[in-house]
């Protein structure tokens, strides 16, 4: 969207004074003229630079109002590795050198010594108003004396101000060389940080908290203007339930485990607990039957609940605090911890017309008196009068201030004008195909994981259709994905192992899905086939649609893993739908093209891509902190094994192996997915049988495998077929943990033999025992596959590989 804001309304006029300098000047000392720097006939160039964009979070929001308001303004940070990029309206970001050092993408923190000297070399001098949205670095950007900067500031440095000691506890950076070499660093950054807020002409804060904080730390004042928050996603409700809600991320700043604690004193009050994180597993064990923790939820859900929810626990200090405002916006009343933000953005029963009230301590016996109080004064609260409040924080209100505050501080923009807000499209790149990604599954299996990897990198032209509701719903909608569930009924218990063909309601089922498949395909460019049941209904819609078909093959075609009739069908489907295969290995793409005698020359080999950020996040966490909360015994030497419960993935040969090696023990994540359940049944028998309980631990589904994977001291895949590829593989690599592997299928495309990981044969108990007894008492062994298989995971199976390799392919394919 080009918008034709600044063109004739914004031209520069002569000006005395500017207005930043009436708000910052002191008081008896006359402020010299600014100096005119454009000629009349020239438009006001503005830049925002923003500290670093790597994700979609609270201070990217403020950004993306900013952007709005000043939609023709260019773009800077240190780095830029966004997927979506829709926020910025499509804008490209100009990056410091800092984008191009090893492992910036993951690591980009550990280059805070080098972000003051990357700040200062982004060079903005063309431009007339530079405006810095700032919580760490990017307020110190060079301007001169013609240029008028204002810094938006979410807080100053946190970590080398109020909270360097918190910071140097929770990195375990109190003591020895790395202590001190840390306090030398934040010293730097403090004198730093000082001396270049002396360039910024006007400070705004995102609170009176951080306005305070600006206070203390620059001796500046700051314009307070509240960051924004999308009321209009939230609507009035009136009619309300008898359950409180809290909903955050569980990490431990966000103190739920208080709010939990103290619900599970209080039975006859219901709680309800929408988010996930690190803490899950500690806020579970203190829950009692009168919470219900729903784990993380779409924003469907979200709403839902905050609307009818009886008032909203709020127990976290946090600068400015939007779950609270996002609650009044629904009409509901907030119970908060009254210090930071909450104190303004919630009425107290103090004031007129309440909107909540507040609790003083951290703690469970604090959170008790608050509820008690709020029953006393439940009457008070008005569903209107906490929408009414809460719409003070719109973003509409929050462009109207922002802008309004710019253009009183720069002369130039006196007579400009807010353009009018426009929902942002992001529009395909030329050339770019529309994208028709067709799934059978609503679980999160491997294969779901890959695809959500492309959906998350070309969501502005991707649809994505399930015939299956669950979890890989809800995480695709949580990425921002358009994705639509379709009834499959009785296809979805076919089955790749064999089975009869469908008859009856599968086949009326079929002619269903692929009907509504076609109707979807019309509007895309290319059908995506991400798994072996979605390849069959869209060789058919693709047909109907007209619609060119490619498979992204993740299995291996073979007796061992199809029925005969399933194999026929593959084989069939081949030659009458399909335009091209993705195999996943090139064990994969060389079973297929036996079977089907496929055109080699229509099969790529592209590799999954697999994030490294969840494991990286945690390099700092101790072990010990996972396996608490994963109730995992401390001393123990742990073998994980994660995969979903199936005979094929082998995790009885590990349990055979701990039989025959009693120092380890054994960690199985997974549970059975498509009617495996009576090999879960067997595995617990065996574990009974063997008197291994106590060594032996079973943990189902797990959401935050980067967490399980790091709690563990070693990573087994024990396939007794081939593996068509080998995910759990490369988590184990980026893990950081040392991987031993059945020797077989896409797994030798992977593993090279006690360089990177150790391989054994497929189902022998006692070869495995042997080499996790090795792995145990070789230290030097177990640091050289640690080493060289997360440097085999960077490199070979990164995410911006797969995803462009993936879309070259379909644009290449929709192009013929």
């Amino acid at each position: 969207m080009n918008h034709e804001v600044l063109e004739e309304e914004a031209v520069l006029r002569p000006a005395t004074r500017s207005a930043l300098a009436e708000l910052t000047s002191v008081p008896g000392v006359q402020a010299p003229p600014r100096r005119a720097a454009l000629r009349a006939d020239k438009t006001v160039r503005v830049a925002i630079v923003h500290d670093w964009l790597v994700t979609y979070a609270g201070a990217e929001k403020v950004l993306e109002q900013i952007v709005a308001c000043f939609p023709d303004a260019d773009l800077f940070s240190l780095v830029d590795f966004l997927d979506d990029r829709s926020f910025l309206r499509g804008k490209r970001v100009t990056t410091s050198f800092i984008q191009k050092l090893p492992l910036a993408r993951t690591k980009y923190r550990t280059y805070l010594p080098l972000m003051p000297l990357a700040i200062e070399q982004l060079d903005v001098s063309a431009y007339d108003v530079v405006i810095s949205s700032s919580h760490a670095v990017a307020k110190g950007i060079l301007t001169g004396p013609d240029q008028v900067h204002i810094s938006y500031v979410h807080s100053p440095i946190r970590y080398a101000w109020d909270l360097q000691h918190q910071y140097l506890r929770q990195s375990k950076l109190t003591n020895g060389p790395k202590s001190a070499m840390a306090r030398l660093i934040l010293h730097y950054i403090r004198n730093w940080d000082i001396r270049t807020s002396n360039s910024v002409d006007g400070f705004v804060a995102n609170s009176e908290f951080i306005a305070r904080r600006i206070k203390k730390v620059y001796q500046r004042d700051a314009q307070v203007i509240f960051p924004p928050v999308d009321v209009e996603a939230f609507s009035l409700c009136t009619d309300k339930e008898d359950f409180y809600l809290t909903a955050s991320r569980m990490v431990p700043y966000k103190k739920i485990d208080l709010i939990v604690e103290a619900f599970a004193r209080m039975p006859e009050r219901k709680l309800v607990v929408i988010g996930d994180g690190p803490d899950m597993q500690k806020i579970r064990a203190k829950a009692g039957p009168n919470v219900e923790i729903m784990g993380y939820q779409p924003f469907k859900v979200l709403k839902d609940r905050m609307s009818r929810a009886k008032a909203f626990v709020f127990a976290a200090e946090e600068d400015f605090g939007i779950s609270v405002v996002e609650a009044q916006a629904c009409g509901t009343p907030v119970i908060a911890y009254g210090k930071g933000g909450a104190l303004e953005t919630v009425r107290d029963v103090s004031e007129s017309r309440p909107t909540g009230l507040f609790f003083d301590e951290q703690n469970a016996e604090s959170i008790i008196a608050a509820l008690e109080r709020f029953d006393e004064h439940v009457k008070r609260f008005s569903p209107a009068d906490c929408r009414h409040n809460a719409e003070q924080f719109s973003a509409a209100h929050f462009r109207e201030r922002f802008f309004s505050h710019v253009r009183a501080a720069v002369p130039a923009l006196r007579t400009a004008t807010l353009p009018p807000y426009v929902p942002y499209k992001a529009e395909a790149a030329a050339g770019a195909p529309r994208i028709l990604a067709v799934d059978q599954s609503g679980v999160l299996g491997g294969a779901e994981l890959s695809l959500l990897e492309i959906v998350k990198a070309l969501r502005s032209r991707i649809e994505v259709v399930l015939f299956d509701d669950g979890p890989f719903r809800t995480a695709l909608a949580k990425a921002g994905a358009s994705v639509e569930v379709l009834e499959a009924g009785a296809l979805r218990h076919v089955r790749k192992q064999g089975g009869s063909l469908p008859k009856g309601q599968a086949l009326k089922g079929l002619v269903s899905l692929v009907r509504a498949t076609a109707k979807r395909a019309r509007k895309a460019d290319v059908i995506y086939a991400n798994t072996q049941r979605a390849m069959v209904i869209g060789a058919f819609a693709g047909k109907l649609a007209r619609r060119p078909v490619v498979w992204h093959l993740r299995d291996i075609v073979s007796p061992e893993h199809f029925g005969g009739k399933q194999l026929a069908i593959i084989k069939w489907c081949a030659r009458f739908g399909l335009a091209h295969v993705i195999a996943n290995s090139a064990a994969s793409a060389r079973a297929f093209t036996e079977l089907t005698q496929f055109d080699e020359k229509r099969v790529d080999v592209v590799f999954n891509g697999i994030s490294a950020a969840p494991f990286d996040a945690l390099r700092t966490v101790p072990q010990a902190t996972l396996r608490q909360r994963l109730n995992l015994p401390q001393d123990a030497f742990l073998v994980g094994s994660f995969s979903r419960l199936a005979r094929w993935k082998g995790q009885h040969v590990l349990l055979e192996a701990m039989v025959l090696n009693p120092q380890m023990h054994a960690v199985l994540v997974g549970a059975p997915l498509f009617g495996e359940d009576q090999y879960e049944i067997e595995l617990h028998a065996f574990v009974a049988a063997h008197n291994l309980g106590e060594r032996v631990h079973f943990l189902g589904f797990q959401h935050d495998i980067a967490a399980c994977m790091c709690a563990v001291d070693a990573v087994v895949h024990t396939s007794i077929t081939p593996e068509p590829f080998g995910r759990v593989i490369v988590e184990g690599m980026l893990a950081q943990r040392p991987v031993v592997a059945a020797r077989a299928g896409g797994v030798l495309e992977i593993v090279d033999d006690y360089e990177n990981g150790v391989l054994c044969t497929p189902g022998d108990a006692h070869g495995l025992a042997d080499t996790l007894a090795e792995l145990r008492s070789n230290d030097e062994l177990r640091n050289r596959l640690v080493r060289n298989g997360y440097q085999t995971a960077l490199s070979r199976f990164g995410t911006t590989t797969y995803v462009d390799g993936v879309a070259r392919i379909l644009k290449g394919v929709a192009g013929r």
